[in-house]
Protein backbone atom coordinates (compact mmCIF):
# COMPACT_ATOMS: atom_id res chain seq x y z
CA UNK A 1 0.00 0.00 0.00
CA UNK A 2 1.17 3.90 -0.97
CA UNK A 3 0.42 6.13 0.93
CA UNK A 4 0.76 10.39 1.38
CA UNK A 5 -1.68 12.73 2.39
CA UNK A 6 -3.44 16.08 1.44
CA UNK A 7 -5.62 18.93 2.01
CA UNK A 8 -9.10 20.11 0.90
CA UNK A 9 -10.56 22.17 -1.14
CA UNK A 10 -10.54 20.53 -4.25
CA UNK A 11 -14.37 21.96 -5.91
CA UNK A 12 -14.56 19.68 -9.00
CA UNK A 13 -13.10 16.37 -7.18
CA UNK A 14 -16.17 13.99 -6.73
CA UNK A 15 -17.34 13.59 -2.78
CA UNK A 16 -15.10 10.34 -2.67
CA UNK A 17 -11.83 11.91 -4.02
CA UNK A 18 -12.57 14.93 -1.23
CA UNK A 19 -12.90 12.22 1.41
CA UNK A 20 -10.16 10.47 0.64
CA UNK A 21 -7.36 13.29 0.16
CA UNK A 22 -8.69 15.11 2.81
CA UNK A 23 -8.59 11.86 5.26
CA UNK A 24 -4.54 10.89 4.00
CA UNK A 25 -3.06 14.01 5.12
CA UNK A 26 -3.55 13.10 8.85
CA UNK A 27 -1.24 10.02 7.37
CA UNK A 28 1.14 11.80 6.09
CA UNK A 29 3.93 11.52 8.84
CA UNK A 30 3.48 8.38 9.25
CA UNK A 31 2.67 6.61 6.04
CA UNK A 32 3.39 3.05 4.87
CA UNK A 33 4.18 2.32 1.14
CA UNK A 34 7.01 2.68 -1.11
CA UNK A 35 8.50 5.92 -1.50
CA UNK A 36 12.22 6.92 -3.04
CA UNK A 37 13.99 10.09 -1.78
CA UNK A 38 15.07 12.67 -4.22
CA UNK A 39 17.38 16.25 -3.66
CA UNK A 40 14.21 18.64 -5.08
CA UNK A 41 15.98 22.02 -3.80
CA UNK A 42 16.66 24.23 -6.89
CA UNK A 43 16.44 27.76 -7.78
CA UNK A 44 13.47 30.05 -7.58
CA UNK A 45 12.09 33.03 -5.40
CA UNK A 46 13.21 32.90 -1.83
CA UNK A 47 10.55 31.74 0.48
CA UNK A 48 8.89 33.78 2.92
CA UNK A 49 10.03 33.00 6.30
CA UNK A 50 8.61 30.37 8.27
CA UNK A 51 6.01 31.73 11.25
CA UNK A 52 5.30 35.41 9.79
CA UNK A 53 2.85 36.08 7.23
CA UNK A 54 4.05 37.55 4.30
CA UNK A 55 4.22 41.77 4.29
CA UNK A 56 2.96 41.48 7.78
CA UNK A 57 5.16 43.15 10.38
CA UNK A 58 6.68 40.99 13.36
CA UNK A 59 4.09 40.89 16.21
CA UNK A 60 0.79 40.79 14.21
CA UNK A 61 -1.50 38.40 13.09
CA UNK A 62 -0.88 34.54 13.99
CA UNK A 63 0.17 32.05 11.95
CA UNK A 64 -2.07 28.63 11.85
CA UNK A 65 -0.59 25.27 12.49
CA UNK A 66 0.86 23.52 9.37
CA UNK A 67 0.39 19.90 9.78
CA UNK A 68 3.28 19.40 7.18
CA UNK A 69 5.75 20.92 9.78
CA UNK A 70 9.34 22.09 8.69
CA UNK A 71 9.31 20.44 5.67
CA UNK A 72 11.48 22.41 3.06
CA UNK A 73 9.57 24.64 0.04
CA UNK A 74 10.26 23.77 -3.63
CA UNK A 75 9.08 24.41 -6.68
CA UNK A 76 6.51 22.47 -8.72
CA UNK A 77 9.57 21.42 -11.07
CA UNK A 78 10.85 19.19 -8.10
CA UNK A 79 7.88 17.62 -7.87
CA UNK A 80 7.71 16.74 -11.76
CA UNK A 81 11.66 16.76 -12.44
CA UNK A 82 11.64 13.84 -9.54
CA UNK A 83 9.08 11.71 -11.69
CA UNK A 84 11.85 10.10 -14.04
CA UNK A 85 14.32 8.97 -11.98
CA UNK A 86 11.18 7.51 -9.53
CA UNK A 87 10.34 5.61 -12.39
CA UNK A 88 13.61 4.35 -13.20
CA UNK A 89 14.07 2.85 -10.07
CA UNK A 90 10.89 1.11 -9.74
CA UNK A 91 9.81 2.78 -6.45
CA UNK A 92 7.09 4.57 -8.66
CA UNK A 93 4.44 3.68 -12.21
CA UNK A 94 3.63 6.77 -14.57
CA UNK A 95 4.19 5.01 -17.83
CA UNK A 96 0.80 5.95 -19.52
CA UNK A 97 -0.23 8.63 -17.56
CA UNK A 98 -0.50 12.44 -18.20
CA UNK A 99 -1.03 15.24 -15.76
CA UNK A 100 -4.10 16.29 -14.87
CA UNK A 101 -4.47 18.30 -11.31
CA UNK A 102 -2.10 19.57 -9.19
CA UNK A 103 -2.13 20.64 -5.67
CA UNK A 104 0.28 22.89 -3.34
CA UNK A 105 0.15 23.07 -0.02
CA UNK A 106 1.99 25.21 2.27
CA UNK A 107 2.56 27.57 -0.73
CA UNK A 108 4.33 31.07 -0.04
CA UNK A 109 4.06 34.18 -1.70
CA UNK A 110 6.96 32.51 -4.12
CA UNK A 111 4.60 29.78 -5.26
CA UNK A 112 7.30 27.39 -3.63
CA UNK A 113 5.28 24.98 -1.46
CA UNK A 114 5.79 21.98 1.56
CA UNK A 115 3.94 19.51 -0.85
CA UNK A 116 3.13 19.05 -3.91
CA UNK A 117 0.29 16.08 -4.95
CA UNK A 118 0.70 15.49 -8.57
CA UNK A 119 -3.43 13.76 -10.29
CA UNK A 120 -2.36 11.38 -13.03
CA UNK A 121 -4.36 9.22 -14.99
CA UNK A 122 -4.46 6.81 -18.39
CA UNK A 123 -5.19 3.97 -19.60
CA UNK A 124 -7.46 3.13 -17.27
CA UNK A 125 -5.54 3.92 -14.39
CA UNK A 126 -5.72 7.26 -11.82
CA UNK A 127 -2.59 7.77 -9.04
CA UNK A 128 -1.81 10.92 -6.87
CA UNK A 129 2.12 11.35 -6.14
CA UNK A 130 2.79 13.59 -3.45
CA UNK A 131 6.57 15.06 -3.39
CA UNK A 132 7.88 16.04 -0.23
CA UNK A 133 11.07 16.32 2.32
CA UNK A 134 12.62 14.97 -1.36
CA UNK A 135 10.48 12.58 -1.08
CA UNK A 136 7.84 10.74 -3.93
CA UNK A 137 4.70 8.09 -2.54
CA UNK A 138 1.74 6.54 -4.57
CA UNK A 139 -1.27 6.01 -4.14
CA UNK A 140 -3.81 4.71 -6.73
CA UNK A 141 -7.05 5.72 -6.80
CA UNK A 142 -10.35 3.55 -7.59
CA UNK A 143 -11.99 6.74 -9.23
CA UNK A 144 -10.89 9.04 -12.40
CA UNK A 145 -9.63 12.26 -11.46
CA UNK A 146 -12.00 15.19 -13.22
CA UNK A 147 -10.53 17.44 -16.17
CA UNK A 148 -8.19 16.67 -19.24
CA UNK A 149 -4.60 17.16 -19.46
CA UNK A 150 -2.31 19.65 -17.78
CA UNK A 151 0.51 20.79 -20.15
CA UNK A 152 2.61 22.76 -18.09
CA UNK A 153 4.63 23.97 -21.37
CA UNK A 154 1.46 26.05 -22.45
CA UNK A 155 1.03 27.71 -19.14
CA UNK A 156 2.83 29.79 -16.20
CA UNK A 157 3.81 27.96 -13.43
CA UNK A 158 3.56 28.46 -9.84
CA UNK A 159 6.31 30.84 -9.40
CA UNK A 160 5.60 32.72 -12.46
CA UNK A 161 1.75 33.21 -11.70
CA UNK A 162 2.68 34.51 -7.86
CA UNK A 163 5.46 36.41 -9.32
CA UNK A 164 3.01 38.49 -11.72
CA UNK A 165 -0.12 37.86 -9.09
CA UNK A 166 1.83 38.87 -5.96
CA UNK A 167 0.14 41.95 -4.43
CA UNK A 168 -3.00 40.28 -5.44
CA UNK A 169 -2.35 37.58 -3.33
CA UNK A 170 -0.25 38.84 -0.52
CA UNK A 171 -2.81 41.42 0.02
CA UNK A 172 -5.33 38.83 0.58
CA UNK A 173 -3.10 36.89 2.88
CA UNK A 174 -2.63 39.63 4.91
CA UNK A 175 -5.72 40.40 5.19
CA UNK A 176 -6.92 36.98 7.01
CA UNK A 177 -3.00 37.29 8.42
CA UNK A 178 -1.52 33.96 7.16
CA UNK A 179 1.57 33.48 5.56
CA UNK A 180 0.51 30.65 3.69
CA UNK A 181 -1.91 29.25 0.96
CA UNK A 182 -2.72 25.88 -1.01
CA UNK A 183 -3.10 25.85 -4.58
CA UNK A 184 -4.87 23.77 -7.13
CA UNK A 185 -4.32 23.33 -10.72
CA UNK A 186 -6.81 22.09 -13.39
CA UNK A 187 -6.70 22.08 -16.77
CA UNK A 188 -7.38 25.90 -17.39
CA UNK A 189 -7.05 27.76 -14.31
CA UNK A 190 -5.30 28.12 -11.03
CA UNK A 191 -7.23 28.60 -7.69
CA UNK A 192 -5.22 29.63 -4.68
CA UNK A 193 -6.96 29.53 -1.43
CA UNK A 194 -6.13 31.32 1.28
CA UNK A 195 -7.68 30.32 4.73
CA UNK A 196 -7.62 31.31 8.29
CA UNK A 197 -9.52 28.99 10.98
CA UNK A 198 -12.52 30.92 10.79
CA UNK A 199 -12.51 32.02 6.97
CA UNK A 200 -11.35 31.29 3.64
CA UNK A 201 -10.92 32.88 -0.14
CA UNK A 202 -10.45 31.64 -2.92
CA UNK A 203 -8.64 33.71 -5.95
CA UNK A 204 -9.37 32.08 -9.45
CA UNK A 205 -6.33 32.96 -12.03
CA UNK A 206 -5.98 32.09 -15.66
CA UNK A 207 -3.56 29.19 -16.04
CA UNK A 208 -2.17 30.42 -19.16
CA UNK A 209 -2.13 34.68 -18.57
CA UNK A 210 -2.38 34.23 -14.81
CA UNK A 211 -5.50 36.98 -15.15
CA UNK A 212 -7.66 37.03 -12.47
CA UNK A 213 -10.88 35.43 -13.31
CA UNK A 214 -12.70 35.43 -9.63
CA UNK A 215 -12.25 36.76 -6.58
CA UNK A 216 -13.82 37.07 -3.32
Amino acid sequence: MKVYGMGSRVKSAPLLLVLLLTGLLLLQAGCLGRSTSHDGQEGGLSAAPTGTPAGTPAGQGSIQPNPLGNAPKVPLSSALGALPAAEQEGSIRTSGLVLTKVWGYGVDSSGLARTWILGMQGGGRSALFTFTEGEIKELDLPADLPGGEVKMGEILTPNDLFRKQMNTIVREMNNLRVGECDLVLDEGSYQVIIHSATESRTLTFNAKTGELMASP
